[in-house]
């Protein structure tokens, strides 16, 4: 009964072992934690700091931009709508400060009570300013010069910026102790892996001396199984524990080698199956591709719906083909269908190359809009460039096919509005509000082949588009409001067509987005949107 004995005792010694290596583990892992913790803490409130910062001068940037062109201009108040927006933006950042409170250690404490002592009076500023623009139009100004400037340059110079930079302290405080407590531990479980390693070694030595011929009839056996073998089996006759251990080391073989057998075949089975959800996975997330947006797709995927955004700047645009309706009664159905086809596929390439979203069509009107659901500065400049293209691929079809004079009809304009998903089946990525209804008048008002311009959005291309002053726009509320229509690039972006796009356009778009073009309408120098000039 040697061997059952000195199994006996490595069994004691390896529980030993085990029970030293988990409290060590525990004790490390513990330790780790702790350290863990407090680098998520100084990470949180990092993040917090930056969205404070971030949301503040957004607030603060409005109400600059609010006291420098719409009290200058004499504006009516705000709608209860704006203010309430304004009141919720100001709690939703104090909550934010709130939270930071709670989350600093006592160091960062003091400053953060000093940041949300100092933010208080700054939204209560606000609060004024909204409160008195366009009823008290000197009180606004006064809350604005006195107590708004001053007192969010010294919050976002001064105040969060020394916060800011106590957090990185803790940022790398936290990840010091981190690297500290993985190497104590790493070490440690080193140690304790040699001293198991040694013990192991002393046992099998003892072993071996007094069990050296079993064990190498044992040894001939795993060999062969090992080979492929599988119907070997040991035969050991002895009646010590080389025997029992042989015994049941046969049935062991027998029962892996059925096991064998059916992981086999459940691996074959499971490599199927998963090869069929992959493909069908990958079918789902084209046909959501092609119907959503991709990050609209990815929220609607990771929470299986989408909450609406409110979009300050986009750009929209709608066009339609000059008298469809005539079309319809002189065309086959399917040679209508297949033509609007052509169209509305060049359309799609053009929009996808500028960065624009495409929306839906509605019988013969397509409707695209930039800027979203991502923010992005150039999308008026790129909306009328791909405009540009969507007018050269209907009038070039024209010349090639003159039983079909279709001609197209395009408007542009940029404000604020609303995008979401609506419905549960058959659902699509729209957008909602005033701007739309505007961008859809200044389509019908445009004229063949050309692109209208709202005013808003010809404030952001006159820069590098030249246009012409054309009849006011009706409006839903009964105003009259401008309307422009696009007559080409400046001549003086054009002037050297050697590179496309041309290296004065080029220069201007960088200096003014701080990026390339995505695209360029590949015109003669003296295009125009106006067939009669082009």
């Amino acid at each position: 009964m040697i061997l059952k004995k000195n199994i006996r005792y490595s069994f004691f010694a390896i529980l030993i072992l085990f029970a030293l290596n988990f409290s060590i583990n525990f004790w490390s892992t513990q330790k780790k934690q702790a350290a863990i913790e407090l680098l998520q803490q100084a990470i949180s409130s990092q993040a917090l700091t930056t969205a404070i910062k971030q949301d503040s001068a957004d607030i603060q940037g409005q109400v600059s931009r609010l006291g420098q062109i719409r009290i200058e201009a004499a504006s009516a108040p705000l709608a209860p709508g704006e203010i309430a927006q304004m009141n919720s933006r100001s709690a939703a950042i104090a909550g934010q400060i709130a939270m930071l409170v709670q989350l600093s250690d006592n160091e960062a404490r003091a400053k953060a009570i000093d940041l949300q002592k100092r933010y208080a009076d700054l939204a209560a500023s606000w609060h004024v300013f909204y409160q008195n623009f366009g009823v008290n139009q000197a009180q606004a100004l006064t809350e604005l010069a006195l107590h708004i400037e001053p007192s969010s340059q010294h919050l976002l110079r001064e105040t969060i910026p020394l916060l800011e930079e106590l957090e990185k302290q803790h940022i790398a405080s936290a990840r010091q102790e981190l690297i500290a407590a993985q190497w104590w531990s790493d070490t440690t479980a080193l140690m304790v892996f040699f001293v198991s390693l040694c013990i192991a070694v002393a046992i099998a030595v003892q072993i071996y001396h007094r069990i050296a011929r079993g064990l190498d009839k044992l040894k001939l056996g795993v060999e062969s199984i090992r080979n492929g073998d599988t119907a070997h089996r040991i035969t050991l006759k002895t009646d010590d524990e080389l025997g029992e251990i042989a015994s049941s080391f046969n049935n062991i073989t027998d029962a892996l080698y059925a096991s064998h057998v059916q992981t086999t075949r459940l691996d074959r089975e499971l490599t199927q199956c998963s090869a069929e959800i992959d493909n069908q996975r990958q079918i789902a997330d084209s046909l959501l591709l092609n119907i959503l947006p991709a990050t609209v797709a990815e929220e609607f995927r990771r929470n299986g719906s989408v909450a609406p955004k409110y979009l300050e700047d986009a750009t929209i645009m709608f066009t339609d083909f000059v008298g469809f309706s005539s079309f319809t009664e002189n065309l086959a159905a399917e040679d209508l269908v297949k033509m609007l086809h052509e169209y509305f596929s060049a359309f799609d390439e053009i929009t996808a190359r500028y960065g624009l979203e495409k929306l839906k069509t509605i019988g013969d009107s397509y409707m695209c809009a930039g800027g979203l659901p991502e923010r992005n500065p150039s999308h008026p400049v790129d909306a009328v460039m791909a405009a540009m293209e969507m007018v050269r691929v209907v009038t070039e079809r024209r010349g090639m096919d003159n039983q079909h004079n279709w001609s197209i009809r395009i408007g542009i304009h940029t404000g604020h509005l609303i995008a979401g998903i609506v419905g549960k089946q058959k659902f699509a990525y729209d957008i909602w509000g005033e701007s739309v209804n505007y961008a859809s008048r200044l389509e019908s008002s445009s004229e063949p082949n050309r692109i209208a311009l709202s005013g808003q959005t010809y404030s952001r291309i006159k820069d590098f588009f030249e246009c012409e002053k054309h009849s006011k726009t009706l409006a839903k509320d009964s105003q009259t409001l401008d309307m422009y229509l696009v007559n080409g690039f400046l001549p003086s972006l054009t002037d050297d067509f050697k590179q496309i796009p041309p290296a004065a356009f080029l220069r201007r778009y960088r200096s003014y987005f701080q990026k390339d073009p995505p695209s360029f309408p590949p015109q003669r120098a003296n295009y125009s949107a106006n067939p009669s000039t082009t």
